[in-house]
């Protein structure tokens, strides 16, 4: 069972994914977010699970979805983009700019930072919505 801390990791891993091709619309597969080693069906599941949970926050869109759990058209959003840009990230200015500076990847540890960092912001912004 995945725990929070690999959620955030996968979180991370999405991002910089759709970070590195800019708005040009991608698709997205278990596959590579778990470059290390062939997902598993419980890690295909989580993948979706995280995917569907960015979708619902609003920071992708997608155009849409195969049964095999890939997704068509990924795509940032713009509160996908203000959470990239908003704040100090790891030392840089941004996420992305933290992406951008490691095109070859970044640590396991990095992927989760960056998604405890955006569920951070995400509940922020769902406090101060209230």
């Amino acid at each position: 069972m995945p725990t929070l801390s690999d959620s955030y990791e996968v979180i991370g891993r999405i991002l910089a994914k759709l970070i590195l091709n800019g708005l040009r619309r991608q698709e997205l597969e278990a596959k590579p977010i778990y470059s290390e080693n062939y997902p598993t069906g419980d890690d295909v599941h989580h993948f979706v699970d995280v995917m569907e949970w960015l979708r619902a926050e609003g920071l992708v869109t997608v155009l849409s979805q195969n049964i095999a759990g890939g997704y068509f058209g990924a795509q940032l959003t713009a509160k996908g983009i203000v959470a990239i840009e908003k704040g100090s990230f790891n030392g840089s200015s941004s996420i992305r700019e933290t992406v951008e500076a490691r095109p070859g990847g970044l640590t396991s540890d990095n992927y989760g930072k960056i998604g405890s960092f955006v569920g951070g912001l995400i509940g922020g912004f769902a406090q101060s919505a209230q």
